[in-house]
């Protein structure tokens, strides 16, 4: 495994949260009433550490992609889990049973290295479906300077009770013709850890297989910010020149697990649509669409 142990230092916010989260999901329910927006969460946070922000650029494919004096901006779930966590711990549904469908990234400055950064997160959207709630959180990240730097509206989703079968089957989701291959990716066995090292986020399905197969997953899957974060690079990358201060935003979702080990190639199609997945006309796992500077 390249990625060191010694990250997990850096984390504890990251794994008390989960450790919260997993208290409070046996305990009973609080029926509180939903309000939107909710509660601004705000809290300030410590500059990231040099090393951390190098591994993690290197894991992402982003080395080279011009972060000597930036923060790479899709790293946000690093800081920004607990205080989405808080923001969501007074609805009335466990946490442990919210699922990440995807989010959308803005990057209105470039966040500095070296700075300590200033966060707020806040339930702006509660819609309710018939076998299900969906959830959108913002999270904002900025220094002293430029308070908004990075603007993320996470998307969720609380499973309230299985759909009726109406008989007829939705075909999956799958890479669409006209696409083109930027890059491949393989992923090791230790992917899932390798990203909670980089993140924080040790939800145990992502690298503990028994933990997975008992949540219904035939194996450990990838982180789904995991997915984004190849995906951003690979853009970056192949389609930018490597100039990462063009990319200003990014709007996707997670169609379907990431298993790992396994292998997964990113896609575009030249008209601001990207998907990930193994190839053209097969099964996608991430689908969206990304705006750059010209």
């Amino acid at each position: 495994m390249s990625v060191s142990w010694s990250h997990v230092l850096q984390q504890g916010p990251c794994i008390r949260t989960l450790g919260k989260v997993a208290i409070a999901g046996l305990l009973p329910n609080r029926a509180e009433e939903v309000q939107t927006p909710g509660p601004k969460i705000d809290l300030q946070v410590p500059p990231r550490a040099e090393s951390l922000l190098e591994a993690y650029a290197t894991w992402s494919g982003g080395a080279n992609n011009g972060y000597q004096t930036t923060v790479p901006p899709h790293l946000f779930p690093q800081w920004g889990f607990p205080p989405l966590a808080n923001a969501l711990g007074r609805l009335p549904w466990p946490m442990t049973k919210v699922l990440n469908q995807g989010c959308r990234l803005e990057v209105r400055q470039p966040l500095p290295k070296g700075q300590a950064l200033q966060v707020s997160a806040w339930l702006s959207e509660v819609r309710e479906e018939a076998h299900k709630v969906r959830l959108t959180t913002r999270i904002v990240t900025g220094t002293a300077e430029h308070p908004e730097c990075l603007v993320a509206d996470v998307f969720a989703v609380v499973p309230l009770a299985k759909p009726k079968k109406s008989g007829e089957k939705k075909a999956p989701p799958v890479v669409p013709e006209g696409h083109r291959k930027l890059s491949d990716h393989t992923l090791g066995p230790k992917a899932g850890l390798e990203f909670a090292l980089l993140t924080g986020d040790f939800n145990p399905i992502h690298w503990i297989r028994p933990y997975a197969k008992v949540a219904g997953f035939r194996s450990v899957i990838l982180h789904g910010f995991g997915s984004m974060a190849l995906a951003w690079e690979s853009i970056v990358t192949h389609e930018l020149n490597g100039e990462s201060g063009r990319l200003k935003w990014m709007d996707l979702r997670f169609v379907r697990p990431q298993f790992i080990p396994g292998a997964c190639s990113v896609f575009v199609d030249g008209k601001g649509n990207f998907a990930v997945g193994k190839g053209l006309g097969e099964r996608a796992t991430t689908l969206g669409t990304y705006g750059v500077e010209e």
